[in-house]
């Protein structure tokens, strides 16, 4: 009868720690369930935009527990945006340019849907579009460029858009030995001289960095007339100039920027973004991002410029911006 009493125990216990491990089950899925997940598209390693979603990814995640953002590694620009007319991803990286050209069915955006769906978070940075090369190349100027093998970007990158604009303005892109290259094989290839030179766009960028710090860095000046020609012909670049020290020994250089944004597909809820916006806003949570890349360090609403594009800004994050006293219209 001890043994039977003993025996009912050790089978309750068992039934009883078999019913908790049965509820715990049931309940990690329901938990896992409310975990909102949010991709992000930026570039392909060694460009800005891959490092700019790998911190911001990162922060959100870490701040707020209710999502999570999936880093997508991509082409740039160009891509993300593609990818977002075509619902595959929910947030991204992408030039102004790209937004209005979407909106018109122009260029790379010709055989794809109406960019309607695209809506506006904020200003990520001001981006630089330039072209690399070793100081010791001879190659100090645009036009050094001629009959030399140069790389535009990865396929599908807003850099191949930049460089190919910016070639074709100067009269110089039928005139160049053309390669597409991610960016870090590209700085690889710069390195080993088994190219001449290679486009960038935005700054400061890994590969540019390692490059600069290994085997030096030059980047070519566009003169006054250069840029003259290149904002007739594409009127959305506007001169610039990247300040001295961004990377090392290299001085003030002037170069066509543009503004790029961070945009999301309007089916991301509203809630998500207002939660997402109110934490990047905050005066420590932005200085932790421009501490993780530099180019964070822009971060803004940016409402009016981007709606004069013609696309809203998503209503979370409207919601937020007019909150805070900082919506412009």
């Amino acid at each position: 009868m001890k043994w039977l009493l003993n025996g009912r125990k050790k089978i309750s216990g068992l039934t009883s720690i078999m019913a908790i491990a049965l509820v715990i089950g049931m309940a990690l899925p329901a938990a896992s369930q409310d975990k909102m997940n949010i991709s992000f598209g930026g570039s392909s390693p060694g460009g800005m935009m891959y490092y700019l979603v790998g911190a911001a990814g990162n922060i959100i995640t870490r701040d707020l527990p209710a999502y999570n953002i999936t880093q997508v590694t991509t082409g740039g620009s160009t891509e993300n945006a593609k990818r977002l007319l075509k619902g595959e991803l929910d947030m991204g990286i992408v030039y102004g340019p790209h937004v209005y050209m979407s909106l018109h069915n122009q260029g790379p955006f010709k055989d794809f849907p109406k960019g309607t769906m695209l809506r506006g978070v904020a200003k990520a940075y001001e981006g630089a579009s330039y072209c690399v090369t070793l100081p010791g190349s001879g190659i100090k100027t645009m036009d050094d460029l001629v009959g030399k093998t140069v790389a535009l970007g990865p396929p599908g990158s807003g850099t191949v858009f930049n460089s190919s604009n910016v070639l074709r303005a100067l009269g110089l892109l039928e005139k160049v030995k053309p390669r597409m290259m991610s960016f870090a094989d590209a700085g690889r290839a710069v390195e080993n001289r088994q190219i001449d030179a290679f486009f960038q766009s935005s700054a400061p960028a890994g590969a540019v960095v390692k490059l600069a710090e290994t085997k030096g860095a030059f980047v070519i000046p566009f003169t006054d007339e250069e840029m003259a020609k290149i904002v007739k012909d594409y009127p959305f670049y506007y001169t610039g100039i990247m300040k001295e020290g961004v990377y090392k020994d290299v001085p003030a250089t002037q170069m066509p920027y543009l503004t790029v944004y961070w945009v999301a597909h309007e089916r991301v809820p509203e809630q998500a973004l207002y939660d997402i916006t109110k934490l990047v806003m905050q005066p420590d949570i932005k200085k932790q991002l421009g501490d993780a890349h530099k180019g964070w360090k822009q971060l803004a609403p940016d409402t009016k410029r981007f709606m004069a594009l013609g696309a809203p800004i998503h209503p979370g994050s409207e919601k937020y911006y007019k909150e805070a006293g900082v919506w412009e219209e």
